[in-house]
């Protein structure tokens, strides 16, 4: 996954004027993600494309899950899939 919009700029991000961190990432194969949020984050996954599983949920393209203090995502089992992974206040 690499960090495309941030509100601090970090790691190259483009700036954006919100408490929100927004990832892309793509999975085919055996690739796995894990991502640890901060208490009181949310999270909200969408598939552009392919299928994936997020914290054991298929996923496919078109499909999004929306996570309320999720603490823990874990993305796997990729086909073809390009995801958005928005980490949010």
């Amino acid at each position: 996954m690499v960090l495309v919009a941030s509100q601090a700029r970090d790691d190259g991000s483009v700036s954006i004027d919100q408490d929100a961190r927004i990832y892309a990432g793509l999975f085919d194969g055996d690739e796995r993600y894990e991502q640890i949020l901060s208490a009181g984050r949310r999270a909200y996954v969408h598939v552009a494309r392919g299928s994936v599983s997020v914290n054991g949920n298929p996923l496919l393209a078109g499909d999004a899950l929306k996570a309320l203090d999720p603490r823990h995502l874990l993305i796997e089992n990729g086909d073809g899939a390009e995801i958005l992974l928005f980490d949010l206040a």
